[in-house]
């Protein structure tokens, strides 16, 4: 047996910090980066950016992106609403009972919505 051994400090079993739920923001961009929004925890829109060439494009296109990035913020807020009482310790009979997306079936509306593939 070798005593000569080194040990790293290292505690793998220790506990990662809690995240903080309540503080959280959800973002959504379209995918040349013009316009996002971002929502609170409770899918609230707290954020919108908008760059130059955002509006440029008319009144009309630009009101169409900003609803359909909501509907997707909003729908991100819901899978970390998931996120969280997973951590929580909820069962996934109750997690399921909430009707929250999974990060793959938002990752699936995502792609659908902007047409890319996953």
């Amino acid at each position: 047996m070798n005593d000569d051994l080194e040990f790293d400090d290292y505690d793998t079993e220790s506990d990662a910090p809690t995240p903080d739920w309540k503080s959280m923001t959800y973002e959504v961009f379209n995918p040349d980066h013009s316009v996002g929004v971002a929502c609170d925890r409770d899918g609230e829109v707290v954020g919108l950016h908008l760059s130059d060439e955002a509006r440029d494009n008319g009144d009309s296109w630009l009101a169409n992106e900003i609803l359909r990035l909501a509907r997707l913020a909003h729908m991100k807020s819901r899978v970390g609403l998931r996120a969280e009482m997973e951590y929580n310790g909820a069962r996934p009979y109750t997690v399921d009972s909430f009707d929250l997306p999974t990060e793959a079936s938002y990752r699936a509306m995502e792609s659908a919505e902007f047409g890319t593939t996953l």
